[in-house]
Order: structure tokens, then sequence, then C-alpha cells
């Protein structure tokens, strides 16, 4: 399996998401430019959720809790949706040395 481009994870994590907000009723267009605290509504869980099911869609650990923790120290309050569409993206491992 060739690695996945940007434009395929961002499809995955839409897909993600959209399972995810059944449980918030969010009809929303989820764009790249979608923030995830902002126009998701996006909780602490929810992030960890959406962590979880990304790793589990690719078979790999991805370091989320560094990413956050990352994010927080630089005092960033939002996320736009293709900011973690360039760290999944960014981490993959060759799909050889997944699962």
């Amino acid at each position: 399996m060739d690695q996945p481009t940007k434009e395929q994870v961002f499809d995955e994590v839409v897909k993600i998401i959209r399972e995810l907000a059944e449980d918030w009723e969010f009809s929303g267009e989820i764009t790249p430019e979608t923030t995830m605290l902002g126009d998701l509504g996006f909780e602490s869980i929810d992030a960890v959720a959406l962590a979880s099911a990304v790793e589990e869609l690719y078979g790999q650990s991805f370091p989320f809790a560094e990413y956050f923790s990352q994010l927080e120290e630089q005092k960033i309050d939002d996320l736009r949706l293709r900011d973690v569409v360039e760290f999944v993206h960014s981490h993959l491992q060759p799909a050889e040395k997944r699962g």
C-alpha cells in the first residue's frame, strides 16, 4: 500500500470527525480551515477519541500527547484541521513498517 497523500489523510480525518460529530449533532461543512475548538466544539475527550481513531486507522502510534503539549506551551488556543492533517501525514510510517 502506498503512503497516503495529505488529501487522503484529510478525507479519512473528516470521516472520523463526522462519526464523532454524530454525538454533537454537527452538520456544518468541514474544510482544512475548520477549527477544532471554535468550529467543531471539540473538548479534550474528543481530541483523545480522534487521536485513538487515527492510530487505529493507520495501525501505528502518533505522538499526539507531545503535539498537544507543544501547542499548549506555544499558547495556541485552537487548531485548524489542516494542522492536524499535516501532523498525521508527517508522522506516518511507511506502510511496510505499520501494522
